[in-house]
């Protein structure tokens, strides 16, 4: 009497993998169909964080530029020293090292402090735009893009001499902006590299272009 229990024991520890087998072949399918749609997907995610984050590099680039200049109430004269003869003619033109260093100092030290608090949302991509449908676009949970860190941010000013009219030059000076950040997407960290160019500075010259840069080019370059 006694054995008869025991044996409807055995019995059911060896129905128990025949019943988890359905179980762990649903999982098995799951898993390797998630893993095919990530692998398609992939590339299209990378490409669509890449361009959201140049563009919003760009951005801050330009921004940053701009509301620094203004702040500091910089112009031509800031960055540029223009001598004149006594008949006004110009005849050497100097750059500022001192003023142009301390404005690239605080583009850089602005960019940086922008970028590592950039809000994970601007780069977030809404799973419907992976689609390609536009009636999906925005919608559905997002796929968590973040900046992991800012490498390198590297500036340098660049001189530009075009000619605006009859005997007159325009003289430019742009602030060449290099900056590098880590993407963390899903298993995944991708550098990015952003180069965007902006005015400074510019004036028009009235006669011939001087002959004479001091630091003109070695300095600002």
């Amino acid at each position: 009497m006694h054995r008869c229990p025991r044996r409807r024991l055995i019995r059911a520890r060896r129905r128990l993998p025949v019943a988890v087998l359905p179980l762990l072949l649903a999982a098995v399918l799951s898993i390797g169909f998630f893993q095919c749609v990530s692998a398609r997907l992939k590339p299209l995610i990378e490409t669509l964080a890449v361009s959201k984050t140049i563009n919003l590099i760009s951005q801050a680039i330009s921004e940053e530029t701009d509301s620094s200049l203004t702040e500091e109430m910089l112009s031509y004269p800031d960055f540029v020293s223009m001598e004149t003869n006594s008949d006004g003619k110009v005849t050497m033109l100097s750059f500022r090292t001192a003023e142009g260093t301390r404005f690239k100092r605080l583009i850089t030290e602005r960019l940086v402090a922008r970028l590592e608090t950039l809000d994970p949302d601007l780069l977030a991509i809404p799973m419907g735009n992976l689609t390609g449908v536009v009636l999906f676009s925005a919608l559905g949970p997002s796929v968590r893009v973040r900046v992991q860190s800012v490498g390198d941010v590297k500036t340098a000013y660049e001189n530009e001499f075009t000619s605006a009219g009859v005997n007159q030059t325009k003289h430019s000076v742009y602030l060449n902006a290099e900056v590098t950040v880590y993407l963390l997407i899903p298993g995944e960290i991708i550098p990015v590299t952003v180069q965007e160019r902006v005015c400074v500075a510019e004036t028009i010259i009235v006669g011939d272009v001087p002959d004479t840069y001091l630091n003109l080019r070695d300095g600002a370059n």
